[in-house]
């Protein structure tokens, strides 16, 4: 049986999350924070939340907190997620910018999912070059997956999915990219090698540069307002000029950054980068 925390507490354990990562729960998402942290409370032994504070407030050991945060942070997605922005990625965007690419005989492509989760973007990503690019063998694909939760990442990693998770996908898909697996499904390896999983935190990590698409969905509803500049315009830095920045679909930057413009497409919009 969940314990009736109070609410002050619950507060602290927030106010300590947002100093370590950034990430933010508003009063919408306390109820959420105070689930997570009844189920950490349970599965560490430690009954009162009074030492539990102390513990992930702690400097000398940084694994607990590590381990709320992943706790915190899971999320579920799937294959294909968000089809829209998908088909506009693959149909529109991609072609554009592969295009301009032959026409100045360049053949790099790098991609960055931020807030992978357990892989299902970066691999749709992959699988939606694969099937668009022609002659793909002769590019030099590189999709970086990064996340915060290091336990989604080994299963990104290991890239074995429910049926759940791949019930987007057609039927053509599944039979040429992934494994039957004792009734889940495994990402073969001629997906796999164009995708790097690294950890990473948003809000303090180093930044890589000349990325020409970014996916950010449905992960900076978790931050106040100032980090979510901050993030944007690091974003900025890392994209090559007129790249492209795809967000969740209720997500807009607004007020937050003058870097991009919105970019509207079929069914979804994107945000482009425009000189400052």
């Amino acid at each position: 049986m969940m314990q009736q925390l109070e609410q002050s507490q619950i507060l602290k354990v927030r106010d300590v999350i947002f100093r370590a990562c950034g990430l933010w729960f508003n009063e919408s998402k306390l109820p959420i924070l105070s689930n997570r942290i009844n189920t950490r409370l349970k599965e560490s032994g430690i009954s009162d939340l009074g030492k539990y504070l102390l513990v992930i407030a702690s400097e000398d050991d940084r694994s607990e907190l590590s381990t709320l945060i992943n706790l915190v942070t899971t999320n579920e997605t799937y294959f294909y997620r968000s089809n829209s922005q998908m088909d506009s990625f693959r149909k529109i965007i991609l072609p554009e910018i592969t295009d301009k690419k032959v026409a100045q005989n360049n053949r790099n492509l790098n991609i960055w999912s931020a807030g992978c989760s357990t892989g299902e973007e970066p691999y749709t990503l992959a699988i939606c070059v694969l099937e668009t690019l022609k002659f793909h063998s002769i590019w030099d694909i590189e999709i970086l997956a990064t996340d915060i939760s290091t336990e989604v990442l080994a299963r990104a990693f290991q890239g074995i999915y429910s049926k759940r998770s791949v019930e987007n996908l057609p039927e053509e898909y599944l039979q040429k990219y992934f494994t039957p697996s004792d009734g889940n499904y495994a990402i073969r390896e001629s997906i796999k090698k164009y995708v790097e999983f690294e950890y990473s935190n948003l809000t303090d990590s180093y930044f890589q540069k000349d990325f020409d698409i970014i996916f950010c969905r449905n992960v900076m509803i978790y931050f106040r307002d100032e980090t979510k500049a901050d993030i944007l315009n690091r974003f900025y830095d890392s994209l090559k000029d007129g790249g492209y920045l795809f967000l969740g679909p209720t997500e807009m930057i607004r007020g937050l950054t003058d870097g991009f413009k919105m970019i509207t497409l079929k069914d979804s919009v994107a945000f482009q980068k425009v000189p400052r």
